[in-house]
């Protein structure tokens, strides 16, 4: 299976886009756009980020022990995609939306369509990849609104409710 041909594949999955932040070495906020976020257990609350093993993300979530996962709304596609280009500098990202700090220190949009402030409970190899099991330790729904979908290598607009 040659991985153009999987990656063309996957693409037909559509999924709801997040920003998942962190914190870096310095104390300062670092963040990316990720597709590859599900709940896990209600009982103890946890959910999963699947991540590139060598990314920079991957490397300050182990080292943080933490992490928030932000829920895109249909109107965050410009911050979706500045979180998702991994050239300029990461701290600029935050230029763009209002941002707060969850309990964990980790930054959240304050008008997400919902939020999960996670500790790390566990990280599992996964071939390129790594799971990271985050224990959810505060979380809320700051607005209702559609999601932000992406499908086919093309952002697009929930339902509306």
């Amino acid at each position: 299976m040659s991985s153009t041909n999987l990656r063309a594949v996957l693409a037909q999955w559509a999924t709801g886009v997040v920003v998942v932040t962190t914190i870096r070495d310095d104390g300062g906020r670092h963040g990316m756009t990720a597709s590859s976020f599900t709940s896990v257990a209600l009982d103890p609350p946890l959910v999963s980020i699947s991540l590139t093993t060598a990314s920079t993300t991957c490397r300050l979530i182990r080292r943080s022990g933490v992490f928030a996962i932000n829920v895109l709304g249909h109107d965050h596609e410009e911050i979706g995609r500045r979180f998702a280009t991994a050239s300029g500098d990461p701290a600029a990202r935050f230029a763009l939306g209002d941002w707060d700090t969850a309990p964990s220190g980790a930054a959240i949009l304050t008008d997400a369509v919902a939020w999960l402030d996670c500790a790390v409970a566990a990280c599992h190899p996964a071939g390129d990849h790594t799971i990271v099991l985050g224990l959810v330790q505060d979380a809320a729904r700051p607005r209702p609104a559609p999601p932000l979908i992406y499908h086919d290598r093309t952002y697009h607009e929930g339902i509306a409710r």
